[in-house]
């Protein structure tokens, strides 16, 4: 992502943080509370149902409802379902994982970055070698030859560091032709975008920034094409357990931020969850 696309999504998601919430009455009635939800996080949602909800805050939910149909319904089983099976076809699995592989390799930058912040000094340092590893001995990262040996990396990203350090997550929010996010995680990948290092080095177009993340995201969804079937059977409203999953996952991650930190005043806070609302 561009720096100055970068920095309108900052804005526009900021902005949002303090947008007057709707009500109960602002729901359109008869809003369907069975609707799908955006696919990439339908399946990982699943097995988090039994589990205690997290808290939510989903002022949007009207609006929330009908993106996720929309995302599911029709983009995912019309468009991209279609084309990862084809993808599937074209290229061996084992293709596709090395093309993942790399894709996660590209963004050591974002990972070092916030590991640092969240004051992870020893997880940062995995992260350098894992890459230094990988792109030399696994071929420009097509390999995880990293893990093989050992050096298993960890997640990190924007949003997650702003909850590590105590800004709450805010409405909970799905776009079009996105995956479910807070306005916090949603300002958190958009400078995540701008740690990109690729756009740095080599102007790179939209159009073929936005290829890339294409392949990307159909080459993701080729690698799981059982992940998705038959999720209405499983669960009863499917839009709240995705929502409550995700919730429950980013909460998660905050707090093993937390709880790996060197810094002994959020090791401390490691067992409290941030606040709904910044």
């Amino acid at each position: 992502m561009r720096a100055g696309g970068a920095r309108l999504l900052v804005a526009a998601l900021a902005s949002l943080l303090h947008a007057v919430p709707v009500t109960a009455e602002d729901v359109a009635p008869g809003a369907a509370p069975d609707v799908a939800a955006a696919a990439p996080d339908v399946a990982a949602a699943a097995p988090d149902v039994a589990a205690a909800p997290a808290a939510d805050y989903d002022p949007w939910q009207s609006f929330n409802e009908r993106t996720f149909a929309f995302n599911y319904r029709i983009l995912d089983r019309y468009i991209v379902k279609p084309v990862a099976h084809a993808w599937d076809w074209l290229l061996p699995d084992q293709v596709q994982r090395s093309l993942d592989n790399a894709f996660v390799n590209l963004e050591m930058p974002r990972r070092c970055v916030n590991h640092l912040l969240q004051a992870r000094p020893r997880a940062a340092g995995v992260e350098v070698a894992r890459f230094l590893v990988n792109t030399t001995a696994g071929v420009v990262g097509f390999f995880d030859v990293a893990d093989r040996i050992g050096l298993h990396g960890s997640n990190a990203d924007t949003g997650q560091t702003f909850g590590v350090w105590g800004i709450g997550p805010g409405p909970y929010l799905v776009l079009p032709f996105l995956a479910p996010l807070t306005v916090r995680d949603g300002i958190g990948q958009a400078v995540d975008g701008a740690l990109d290092p690729v756009g740095y080095l080599f102007p790179i177009p939209l159009a073929v920034s936005l290829s890339v993340t294409a392949v990307r995201r159909v080459n993701g969804r080729s690698l799981q094409p059982e992940a998705f079937e038959n999720v209405e059977d499983t669960v009863i409203d499917v839009y709240s357990s995705v929502r409550n999953g995700y919730l429950q996952r980013r909460q998660a991650a905050v707090l093993d931020g937390r709880a790996d930190s060197a810094c002994p005043r959020l090791r401390s806070r490691a067992g409290t969850p941030p606040p709904l609302s910044p």
